[in-house]
């Protein structure tokens, strides 16, 4: 029968996992997990802001080359990811980069002295939401100014994440700096359900921050839509003001 048992870093590197991308800023890896035939791998990661866990799984896909194809974030403790990731990868296996249920037997195994270490995993949990654009919804909305700001940072924007509950209506401050300007934006984020429009009153609360901060532009990001109010809204302060989608989203994904 196969099991589930915790790796060393060391072994984990022996893997052949797709890290293509930029050292990730906003999460460390803690422990890592192998099942017996190593067609799963299990990752679990601490967040360096909110402190709270999270856990990647990884599936071996036709070219050899582990993916993440299962991503839970936002647990409160070590413990309770842990289980969590032992049950995941006790139910799955995985055939042509698919997962599928199965029935593993595993050992749960906690070993406190493993060491903190910076890696790239980021981008993977970014490949995970290409392809299941609809798990944005499972995040929590920290969580998701994260992924914004990283996606930020991907496209050459030095970012900064306010603290959470007194952004006073920017979620992120992002800048690019050349020797002839300086381009600062305001990034706003919603992470609301999709029958959850943002209204006209976001419009006006973030347009007159930026005023008020003297921004180049501003955005306000959201996993749902508009309503027409708010697009009518926007229209007026179209040269300072940009709205993004879930469909935009979705399109920034597609570059991982």
């Amino acid at each position: 029968m196969k099991k589930i048992r915790e790796i060393t870093e060391y072994e984990f590197t022996q893997f052949n996992v797709a890290k293509d991308g930029p050292i990730g800023i906003f999460a460390s890896e803690e422990q890592w997990f192998a099942d017996s035939e190593n067609k799963i791998l299990g990752i679990i990661l601490k967040d360096k802001i909110d402190k709270d866990w999270s856990y990647v799984i990884l599936g071996i896909d036709e070219d050899d080359t582990y993916r993440a194809i299962d991503v839970k974030v936002s647990e409160e403790s070590i413990e309770s990811v842990q289980k969590k990731l032992i049950n995941s990868m006790s139910i799955l296996t995985v055939e042509n980069g698919e997962a599928k249920e199965t029935i593993f037997e595993f050992d749960d195994i906690i070993d406190d002295s493993k060491k903190l270490v910076v890696t790239d995993i980021d981008d993977e949990i970014k490949k995970y939401f290409k392809k299941y654009p609809e798990k944005l919804y499972d995040l929590s909305p920290r969580k998701f100014e994260e992924l914004i700001a990283s996606i930020m940072e991907d496209m050459g924007f030095s970012v900064e994440l306010t603290q959470a509950t007194r952004d006073g209506g920017r979620d992120i401050i992002a800048n690019i700096k050349t020797k002839i300007w300086n381009f600062l934006a305001h990034i706003e984020c919603k992470k609301y359900d999709p029958n959850n429009k943002v209204g006209v009153g976001i419009i006006r609360e973030v347009v007159g921050v930026h005023h008020l901060r003297k921004a180049t532009k501003s955005m306000i990001v959201t996993t749902s839509f508009f309503s027409k109010d708010a697009e009518k809204e926007a229209e007026m302060a179209e040269n300072i003001l940009d709205l993004k989608n879930y469909n935009d989203i979705r399109d920034w994904l597609k570059d991982y």
